[in-house]
């Protein structure tokens, strides 16, 4: 297995795709920590699937936008399992979807706080830790929609764009301390919420777009941030990777 012993926190864990990253992990090896930022998903199942698979989680309900609730997230983890060696910053809010001259800075920053400043505080939360161990892994989930703007994800885009720069300068201080920290940027993803919203016929339209005519799931995604997470990608940092069959190539 390729987590043995290693501690992982996955924000937005609940649903989707952090809850796909957070299974794959598990059966690797890894404990999992299960992140319930408000009352999405249902952190419960997450952790009865993965208990009953033999694997080891725990569900921290914590806001990841808020300095003292990150804190306690991080030592409740540290507390039940000793440490944290992996952090992916997975959780993003509901984006608003209305032309620019329609939005508020209230919304943009919703959207910000929910990307950039929960990576900052996440991560300011376990580099310590990770210092100390000389090991660690820092990786965030992101959007190919960044080279592919949709003319109503205004925040949402600024957002993940700017965590391009955060991971790159990030990775350039904590490198010394063998810590890499990377970008996994999914596709059109067919998690449970978005099968629901997905019709047969956008989905085949989509898929026609694709250069691997398929759409993704979530264990794609998982087995890319499985990739940066293990000894598989320890000689890679500061690297973006789109995980969307074709459709972007960077």
């Amino acid at each position: 297995m390729l987590l043995t012993n290693k501690v992982a926190l996955i924000t937005g864990a609940a649903r989707g795709t952090g809850a796909g990253i957070a299974r794959v992990f598990a059966r690797e090896g890894a404990c999992v920590v299960i992140n319930q930022v408000q009352d999405e998903g249902n952190p419960q199942r997450v952790l009865e699937e993965i208990q009953a698979a033999g694997g080891r989680a725990l569900v921290v309900k914590a806001d990841i936008t808020n300095e003292t609730q990150v804190r306690d997230m991080v030592k409740k983890a540290e507390d039940v399992f000793g440490q944290v060696d992996i952090l992916v910053s997975n959780y993003a809010a509901a984006i608003p979807r209305k032309s620019f001259q329609d939005t508020t800075w209230a919304q943009w920053q919703e959207q910000i706080d929910t990307t950039v400043k929960a990576a900052f505080l996440c991560s300011q939360a376990v580099l310590p830790g990770m210092k100390a161990r000389r090991w660690g892994r820092v990786i965030s989930i992101n959007t190919i929609g960044i080279h592919q703007p949709s003319p109503q994800y205004h925040g949402y885009t600024a957002a993940k764009t700017a965590m391009l720069g955060f991971t790159r300068n990030l990775a350039v201080e904590v490198g010394q301390f063998n810590i890499t920290v990377n970008i996994v940027s999914p596709g059109l993803t067919l998690t449970e919420e978005v099968k629901a919203m997905l019709t047969p016929e956008s989905q085949e339209k989509h898929e026609k777009q694709v250069p691997l005519r398929r759409s993704g799931t979530v264990e794609d995604t998982a087995n890319a941030v499985l990739f940066f997470a293990s000894e598989l990608g320890s000689f890679v940092t500061g690297h973006y990777l789109p995980v969307c069959g074709g459709q972007v190539i960077a």
